[in-house]
């Protein structure tokens, strides 16, 4: 009986060719490090002399070998790693896409061995005690050559096994952190037939190396680029497309919340602004912590949100070096987030401006003025006759006891209002006092603006200020 289909070797070929030829040896060293109980692997990538072809061999030392030599070349066989998440195969296609690029090739194991050349596919009589060789004669030029061997050093070994490459070994990497993360994967069902599913799996996160690019990885083999702070690298089978070089958004998002939830720590300040933790700080999965160190490193640890509601707490708030975080600096995900998190509160909650004069202010603690002491009837009677001086109005004078209120005195149109909670006793005893007058320029300003960083109040405490000049000039008896 024939078969249902014949696999053309050359077009194949034309499909891979596209490829960087790094997926060669990834190919064959992601399978050599399944191989149950290997401990080591040598890599050998050598130019054959007078041509354009290089010779490459990778040898393990698995004391099985290949418990089935013919899925070394039947496309699309059962595989034993599919049901396994652990291991990197899925459809025995690793070995099969190297030899559509041979031009010759050898695999010699411990059930038997095969050669491939011009005249097809030949059984030979001799075996390996231990362990596998895969051999094979590429066409390469010598800069796909050179960069093949570099792609090879981004590759993250497994500890437990030694991988050398033409004699040099690879250096295993220590993570800066690893963690469990319940991830999507694919497994192989009872049939056989790949299933998407979730499963806990450990994932390890590296600082890149000089020159190199964050990338994902699958269990050491480099899947794509990201560009992120981190290498990470998932312990199992990662959902890939046919060609194994790349992932879907969604799952590289749930990597970057998972991966920021557990690095949030060892982050700085640049780290805040990237892609990935913008993503991860607009994902419901996010912790608190999280959102808190990532808002906390974008914009300073005294951050308010702008406040449409209380335009002078936005002033005040700046005045106070808080920055102050608008509406479209972040996502509304992200403010949904920060919200969560309790993280920039707006600047009405922190710096409220005070509303004494409003319909809906809170009563203030009034002082009756029958228990003022001189020193505060002197001031009050000071601040009232100034205020007609400098303002062409009358200004009414309150005292009270506001311990909470954070402010010294505040003014509204015709009324002032001391803080005894915070000018303290002294500030009254002290009499007519470049204190007192300091503090009335300041509020005598807000009679012509309550912006204390617009141009409108600046140029009325310069009006103020030359007009309490003027009269401590013309009437000086105002000021003894």
């Amino acid at each position: 009986m024939s078969n249902w289909f014949d696999v053309d070797k050359a077009g194949l070929a034309k499909l891979m060719a596209g490829r960087p030829k790094a997926f060669v040896l990834f190919e064959l060293l992601q399978n050599a490090w399944d191989e149950e109980s290997v401990t080591r692997v040598d890599v050998s990538v050598e130019a054959v002399a007078g041509t354009r072809n290089v010779l490459i061999a990778v040898v393990d030392d698995a004391p099985d070998g290949f418990a089935d030599l013919r899925d070394a070349y039947t496309l699309f066989a059962e595989s034993k790693k599919k049901t396994d998440a652990t291991k990197r195969g899925r459809f025995n296609l690793g070995e099969k896409l190297v030899l559509a690029l041979a031009k010759t090739a050898l695999i010699e194991t411990t059930t038997g061995s095969v050669r491939f050349d011009d005249g097809g596919r030949s059984n030979l009589r001799g075996k390996r005690e231990a362990g596998s060789l895969f051999q094979a004669v590429m066409p390469m030029t010598k800069a796909e050559k050179d960069e093949m061997l570099e792609a090879v050093r981004t590759l993250i070994a497994p500890t437990r096994i030694v991988t050398t490459i033409n004699n040099w070994r690879l250096p295993e990497r220590t993570p800066v952190t690893s963690f469990d993360a319940v991830l999507p994967t694919v497994v192989g069902d009872d049939e056989g037939v790949m299933r998407k599913t979730t499963r806990r799996t450990q994932v390890s996160v590296y600082e890149p190396l000089p020159g190199e690019t964050p990338t994902l990885y699958e269990m050491g083999i480099p899947v794509v680029e990201t560009g992120d702070r981190f290498h990470v690298d998932i312990g199992q089978k990662v959902p890939l497309n046919m060609d194994r070089d790349n992932v879907t958004p969604a799952y590289l998002r749930t990597v970057r919340v998972a991966v920021l939830n557990a690095t949030h720590e060892i982050l700085d300040q640049p780290d805040s602004t990237q892609t990935w933790v913008r993503e991860a700080c607009s994902d419901e999965r996010v912790s608190v912590e999280a959102v808190q160190t990532a808002m906390t490193l974008r914009f300073g640890e005294n951050a308010v949100r702008y406040d449409p509601s209380d335009h002078e707490a936005n002033k005040r708030s700046q005045a106070e070096g808080r920055p102050v975080v608008y509406g479209g600096n972040l996502t509304s995900a992200e403010w949904s987030n920060a919200n969560r998190a309790g993280v920039l509160p707006a600047a009405g909650e922190v710096t409220p401006s005070p509303k004494p004069y409003s319909p809906d202010g809170d009563p203030l603690n009034m002082i009756p003025e029958s228990e003022w002491t001189p020193g505060m009837q002197l001031v009050a009677v000071y601040a009232a006759m100034i205020g007609r001086e400098l303002l062409d109005c009358d200004v009414h004078v309150s005292i009270v006891r506001e311990a909470t209120w954070p402010y010294a005195a505040t003014y509204g149109p015709g009324r002032l209002v001391f803080n005894l909670s915070r000018c303290g006793r002294g500030f009254f005893e002290s009499g007519i006092s470049d204190d007192l007058n300091a503090l009335l320029i300041h509020e005598f300003g807000h009679h012509y603006s309550s912006d204390h960083l617009s141009e409108d109040y600046y140029r009325a405490l310069c009006k103020v200020g030359a007009r309490i000049v003027r009269l401590a000039l013309t009437k000086p008896e105002m000021f003894q």
